[in-house]
């Protein structure tokens, strides 16, 4: 029985000290980013199921990044999406993001598809993707 316990205890430490040091490791080595400020856009169907999001961010990786960045990504699936249409992304009247389909119903656009920078976002602002001239999904923007 003493066996038992002792074999107990070497798992219950040396489990503990497993996640200290790994605490310690991502302290020492991890990334620090810096956020200003992060919001999204939420886009649902008439049945309130979501079929893509528009997710924006103004950050700053410490010791990498002198300067704070945007990064936009938008994640849609859509039937109205074909190959070679070009897809728009405006915040209000601005446009943001604009990318060719390349596989038919789905469209993954990232940062460096980026047309016009913004330089603040708010939550309320609105969010649309315009596809062919036919906005196909409007939402505001809310905190992520």
């Amino acid at each position: 029985m003493e066996i038992l316990l002792t074999i107990i205890k070497y798992l219950v430490f040396g489990f503990a000290g497993l996640i200290g040091l790994l605490v310690v490791v991502v302290m020492l080595f991890g990334k620090r980013i810096h956020k200003r400020w992060e919001f999204e856009a939420d886009f649902r169907d008439a049945t309130g199921r979501e079929f893509g999001e528009f997710e924006i961010q103004l950050s700053r990786i410490e010791k990498e990044e002198p300067e704070d960045t945007l990064k936009a990504k938008l994640r849609l699936r859509h039937p109205s999406l074909v190959q070679h249409a070009t897809v728009q992304v405006f915040i209000d009247d601005t446009l943001v993001l604009e990318k060719m389909v390349e596989k038919e119903g789905r469209i993954y656009v990232r940062t460096k598809d980026l047309v016009n920078p913004v330089d603040s976002v708010t939550a309320g602002q609105v969010c649309r993707v315009v596809v062919g001239g036919t906005v196909i999904a409007s939402a505001g923007f809310h905190p992520d």
